[in-house]
Formats: structure tokens, C-alpha cells, sequence
């Protein structure tokens, strides 16, 4: 009778977390996303119109320049309020330079229908996606 009342609290507990995993992110609404795409820092670096759509937990985009940003589709995770983990589950070719795959940690910050993303690189490269809701 005992062990019941040793179990009960970490079934709840479980139960708690895994609720928690599958709500969508609190301050990003689902729909799509468009603004542009710019890796900063780096010798003649384009700007690039993209949009992303993200619908918990999925997400897929596109860009007006070919595998700048590459995009694809595949899971989105919010880990915390202040970043993301994105994971590509689109087959790439080996022709371009994959770091410009969104893929991994990103941070965020929204403001009102604004969302803007980055990624910093050890060697002063910043993938900055400014996004504005549609």
C-alpha cells in the first residue's frame, strides 16, 4: 500500500512533462512567416526573402535563393523561452555549405507579430532571420 503512495508523485510528474511537450510554443503562433534571411559578417553576403510556416511541431520554408538559406522541412522544439531546436529531416546534397541548413539551436525574440531568429558561429558568422507574421 505503501509503494502506491511512493509512485503516485512521479506518474504525475511524468505525466506533467509530457503535456509540456506537446503544447505548441506559447508566444509563436502557428501560421507563416516571411521577412528576409542574411548570414552577417560574412564577404558579400546576399539577402534573402524567406518564409516559414510553422504549425507545432512541424515547420517548412523556402528561400528566393537556392540552398541560401536551405530550409526544407522537418520538427521544431522550444526548449525554453528564449530559444529553439530545429531538426532538417530534408536530403541535402553536398554542393552548397551546410551550415546554411536550419538545423540546431537558434535563438529567438519575439515582438508582437515580429519573430527573429539567429545563429552565432565560432568565427563571427550570424544567421539572422527577421520574420513578420502573414
Amino acid at each position: 500500500m505503501r509503494l502506491h503512495y511512493l509512485i503516485l508523485p512521479y506518474i504525475i510528474l511524468l505525466l506533467a512533462a509530457c503535456h509540456k511537450c506537446t503544447e505548441p510554443p506559447p508566444n509563436i503562433p502557428a501560421g507563416t512567416y516571411k521577412g528576409s534571411f542574411q548570414r552577417l559578417h560574412q564577404e558579400n553576403s546576399p539577402i534573402a526573402e524567406v518564409s516559414i510556416t510553422f504549425n507545432y511541431p512541424a515547420w517548412s520554408g523556402t528561400s528566393s535563393i537556392l540552398n541560401y538559406p536551405a530550409l526544407g522541412s522537418g520538427t521544431f522544439s522550444y526548449p525554453d523561452d528564449s530559444y529553439f531546436t530545429f531538426n532538417n529531416t530534408f536530403q541535402w546534397t553536398t554542393d552548397f555549405d551546410h551550415t546554411l541548413i536550419l538545423h540546431g539551436d537558434y535563438i529567438d525574440q519575439v515582438k508582437g507579430d515580429s519573430l527573429f531568429i539567429t545563429k552565432s558561429y565560432g568565427n563571427g558568422w550570424i544567421d539572422v532571420y527577421k520574420l513578420q507574421k502573414q
